[in-house]
């Protein structure tokens, strides 16, 4: 609980001065208090709420946003570096996150893409600009996660166009497929009619489901590997 309620008047503390101070010493003043890089990720997040609650009901303009919004990017590209001293050749994960094309709410999508980095995996992040490009990089690529971030409900074409992609290149039986950001979770059952495995509300939620369908997946393929098939079970003599 006191843990909690630090974590809270830091989050305070550090979104007060988002709003109206560029120049804060951002990091060091949230690691000075006792946050590792898990939490800063976080606190990064709570404050995306925040802002994006206070733009909703009119207690911020566009351009705080804005402005707001930029050093939060900036806070997370710095932090990124920060933490990006593991080799990735020793990762054995890795994960494409993919962006619809005309998606500008770009802050999700990377604060998603840190805390897999920081949980160890490799991850690759590109614009879904190009069907065949992104069909040639699915299919060369082994990727055990493909996750589409998707905010602007506007982007349901491009979104269907993507997916479909996505179903053609992959193989399902080694790649997960899931999805986050506020569009996604309004179309969750669209998403999942197309394919999509799981909607993730955070990325928190969408490291776990990750995992756990990672562990799930290598079992099955062991079982798989010594009985020759699922469905039909090695007979005993």
């Amino acid at each position: 609980m006191a843990r909690m309620k630090r974590f809270m008047a830091v989050t305070d503390k550090v979104y007060a001065k988002v709003l109206h101070d560029g120049d804060f010493d951002f990091i060091g003043f949230m690691a000075a208090r006792g946050l590792d890089a898990g939490e800063m990720l976080d606190l990064l997040e709570a404050c995306a709420v925040r802002l994006g609650e206070d733009w909703s009901c009119d207690a911020c303009s566009f351009v705080q946003v804005t402005l707001a919004t930029s050093r939060l990017q900036r806070i997370l590209t710095t932090l990124g570096q920060e933490n990006s001293s593991f080799d990735s050749a020793l990762c054995d994960r890795s994960a494409l996150f993919i962006v619809p094309q005309g998606e500008i709410h770009l802050f999700a999508v990377s604060l998603m893409e840190e805390r897999f980095r920081l949980n160890g995996w490799e991850c690759r992040m590109v614009p879904a600009c190009d069907a065949r490009k992104l069909s040639r990089l699915l299919r060369q690529g082994v990727f055990e996660l493909v996750c589409l971030t998707w905010l602007d409900s506007e982007l349901e074409n491009q979104v269907e166009t993507l997916l479909r992609t996505v179903r053609a290149s992959v193989d399902r039986e080694q790649t997960f497929v899931i999805a986050g950001g506020s569009a996604a979770e309004l179309h969750s059952e669209w998403l999942v009619e197309r394919g999509v495995e799981k909607v993730c509300s955070n990325a928190h939620i969408a490291v776990t489901e990750a995992e756990r369908h990672g562990a799930n997946r290598n079992s099955a393929h062991k079982v798989t590997d010594r009985n020759g098939s699922l469905l039909e079970p090695m007979r005993r003599a």
